[in-house]
């Protein structure tokens, strides 16, 4: 059985290893990385000076050749011919195939900000954009990230560390939208603007000054904040391009079914371009498991994704931040129980869902107490039963 893989990062390497091990297998995986597989987290950590290009990779490129691992660098796929059950490259290869893996990823979201086009104005996803992203940022002394999710935050922190003077506009009104609630995140924000970074909330940049390079941006609120370098990190959009073209089904994602399988025959997807019961997570452990699955399927065997609780569990600009599942209580069914340090160096939070009589951990945040995260994480996997009474002596550290 030949399959074919589009994709080289986390989902569709997790699948391309776990296929080879099987006999009569065989895996091409096409990508238009001129790179091998890398751990896209830490494109942040090499630009931020924190770690050596050479690490950055997790194996040389025939290290995947010798476990069976076709890899295709530099092979854009033009587009997909799902009723002659192959591919066709850029450069007009058609590629046969019997089982097709969609992992393409997702793609930067940039707003509409007049002058955006201008030198200086980068997104960052790959190796190749922190690459030029270091480049240029050499000669610049001031930059300016758009958004202040995980992302942002970590661009924000790798500027700094090649000696900027960094500004973070956030459109929405706190720090970490998705992953904290308003307590946490001004938590969040007092760690990050003692480290010298310019925090604007509820604002968006309007315009890059500039006659053909950045020289600085006019945001939303009037102001107007000095930077020779921009950085959008503005949040994701799967990259589906390829699925819709086919006509595949797809919705702000490629449509899966619990298999993984997409709504055309031998065709499935995982990752960031998936998308199961109305949700893309777009996070690494969310594309691992559902490749696995995809796996599963694609050998014939029955296996069922179910969603996972989200997970975010890293440092950010060197603060331990952890969320995990449910995190503001979406109606009556759940209650919060939450705890601040007298300093403002600690904040706990437990989420709990009522079920009749009893009550279930649902969800949690920690900042700068990674122990207890760790604890909770597995207690939310679980579903594990927790009372009130549990609830409030963990957030209050007893």
């Amino acid at each position: 059985m030949k399959c074919v893989i589009i994709g080289s990062g986390v989902a569709g390497m997790t699948a391309a290893l776990d296929l080879v091990k099987v006999e009569g297998v065989e895996v091409d995986l096409y990508t238009d990385e001129v790179h091998p597989y890398y751990y896209r987290p830490q494109v942040t950590n090499f630009l931020a000076g924190v770690m050596p290009l050479e690490r950055v990779f997790l194996h040389p490129l025939s290290w995947y050749e010798e476990r069976g691992v076709r890899m295709h660098l530099d092979s854009p796929v033009a587009r997909l011919e799902p009723d002659q059950k192959r591919i066709i490259l850029e450069d007009g290869t058609a590629v046969a195939y019997d089982k097709l893996l969609l992992t393409t990823g997702s793609c930067p979201f940039v707003p509409p900000i007049e002058g955006v086009q201008k030198a200086g104005v980068f997104t960052i996803r790959t190796l190749a954009d922190a690459l030029a992203i270091k480049d240029f940022a050499a000669n610049c002394t001031q930059g300016l990230v758009v958004g202040g999710g995980l992302l942002g935050l970590e661009a924000a922190r790798a500027l700094k560390g090649m000696g900027l003077e960094v500004t973070i506009v956030e459109f929405m009104p706190r720090l970490m939208p998705v992953q904290l609630d308003t307590e946490g995140a001004a938590i969040l924000q007092g760690f990050v603007e003692a480290q010298g970074y310019h925090v604007f909330l509820g604002a968006a940049a309007k315009a890059v000054l500039g006659e053909g390079k950045v020289e600085g941006v006019t945001l939303s609120t009037g102001e107007t904040v000095p930077a020779q370098i921009m950085i959008v990190a503005a949040g994701v959009r799967p990259n589906s391009r390829l699925a819709q073209e086919a006509g595949l089904s797809v919705d702000r994602g490629v449509l899966v079914d619990e298999r993984m399988q997409t709504s055309a025959p031998d065709i499935y997807a995982a990752g960031d371009v998936a998308r199961f019961e109305g949700i893309c997570w777009a996070i690494v452990p969310t594309a691992q498991a559902q490749a696995r699955i995809a796996v599963a399927n694609i050998l014939g065997q029955d296996a069922r994704y179910e969603n996972l609780a989200p997970v975010t569990a890293l440092k950010v600009v060197g603060i331990e931040v952890n969320s995990m599942g449910v995190i503001n209580p979406p109606d009556a069914s759940c209650e919060a129980f939450q705890y601040t340090t007298a300093d403002a160096s600690v904040y706990r939070k437990i989420v709990l869902r009522y079920e009749g009589h009893s009550s279930v951990i649902a969800g949690a945040i920690t900042i700068n107490d990674k122990l207890l995260a760790k604890k909770l994480g597995a207690l939310i996997e679980q579903r594990a039963p927790m009372t009130p009474a549990e609830a409030q002596g963990l957030v209050e550290g007893k």
